[in-house]
């Protein structure tokens, strides 16, 4: 039942692949060429994944470092400085 998902999302990728497979001129600053379509846009997309799971991952590791700090505080403990013991 597990692989279901991912045959239905395989299936309809290929549909998308083989509908769109005329050539496109795709412009990347100073690197240009012709891809099919269909590849220049699940690049796209793959890289705005990509962008949005960094900037997210960062997002979280910020928060989750600003929750450690706060419980540290609110219990008496006191961040110690380097070299203290």
């Amino acid at each position: 039942m597990r692989v279901l998902p991912a045959l239905i999302l395989l299936a309809v990728t290929l549909v998308f692949v083989f509908q769109n497979l005329r050539s496109a001129k795709v412009s990347f600053f100073t690197v240009s060429g012709r891809l099919p379509l269909a590849v220049a846009l699940l690049a796209a997309a793959a890289l705005g994944a990509l962008i949005v799971l960094a900037v997210g991952s960062l997002r979280i590791l910020q928060l989750r470092k600003l929750i450690h700090r706060r419980t540290d505080t609110r219990h008496g403990d006191r961040p110690r400085r380097a070299g203290a013991s």
